[in-house]
């Protein structure tokens, strides 16, 4: 609805200040005829008047097809732009080729279409598969690409927990080690002070023992395995990385002890900020319990 603010200005106008289009999307709503004023397609310098209905449709043509399948994860949030889903350990986000099905994009696929909808699986955020938690799915390709220029921008908030070995000595810090690829492995990364990309990790002590503490982080850039790299750097590997820690680690818990917590953005067509928060994970309270009772 076109407000008294609004009235007098151009269609266009008004769509690029409440949306932010980026000119090849802005092409596409033109060109495709997505774009009514009371049920009427008009030019997008026509001016508009307060109390005028502007309908955006947003739907696109499918992308490949994704086998739909009954995955295990909860979703936490959903409307016409976006799912906000809780990741179990253990589920891979995307088929690769070393998973070719039962990824959580056949679980969204399975989950779509039980409610008659069906849309392009395109994930904003990601996590290991071994890493549980929040992550972020656009619905169409205008919130996928304004909640994408958020993450470069680095206009959002992701914290994240995780339990390593030893106790950090400190109560809160920042790690600033710069990660790059490993050069024996397509998976792994290291700390690469000539080739590697910046990279900065907030971290601050929640509880601590002699063997372990228990951290909440956030991070100023997202590199692949930026916690899980920057902590084994640090001499305090995550319980539970076989990558980066130790493969004994298995016998504490069967994954990596990390889990997204909590995530907050700029709604791409609400335009608010929302924050959403989930439960740590029950493998890793187990872990928690295990010690404060010090029965390892």
């Amino acid at each position: 609805m076109v407000t008294a603010a609004e009235s007098g200005k151009m269609l266009k106008q008004i769509l690029q200040n409440r949306f932010h289009f980026s000119r090849r999307f802005f092409r596409r709503l033109r060109e495709e005829q997505r774009v009514h004023v009371n049920g009427n397609i008009i030019y997008y310098t026509s001016r508009l008047t307060e109390g005028d209905t502007v309908c955006v449709r947003l739907e696109e043509d499918k992308e490949a097809y994704l086998l739909p399948q009954k995955i295990d994860f909860s979703v936490v949030f959903e409307d016409e732009d976006i799912l906000i889903v809780d990741k179990p350990a253990g589920i891979v986000v995307h088929p690769t080729l070393g998973y070719k099905e039962g990824t959580l994009a056949n679980g969204v696929a399975y989950y779509a279409n039980e409610r008659g909808e069906s849309y392009p699986f395109r994930p904003v955020t990601r996590l290991d598969k071994d890493t549980s938690g929040l992550m972020v799915v656009a619905k169409h390709a205008y919130a996928h690409a304004a909640l994408s220029k958020q993450m470069k921008q680095k206009r959002y908030y992701r914290r994240y927990v995780a339990v390593c070995h030893k106790d950090v000595l400190v109560d809160k810090g920042m790690i600033t080690l710069p990660i790059g690829n490993s050069p024996t492995s397509i998976i792994e990364r290291v700390i690469d002070w000539e080739n590697g990309k910046d990279a900065v990790t907030h971290f601050q002590k929640l509880a601590s023992w002699k063997e372990a503490t228990f951290l909440s982080l956030t991070l100023e850039t997202g590199r692949t395995h930026q916690i899980r790299v920057h902590l084994a750097a640090m001499g305090h590997p995550i319980i539970g990385d076989s990558l980066y820690g130790s493969s004994e680690d298995t016998s504490l818990l069967s994954r990596q002890a990390l889990h997204a917590k909590e995530i907050t953005i700029f709604h791409p067509t609400h335009r608010e900020w929302m924050t959403w928060e989930v439960p740590l994970a029950n493998d890793m309270k187990i872990l928690l319990e295990k010690l404060n009772d010090r029965i390892f």
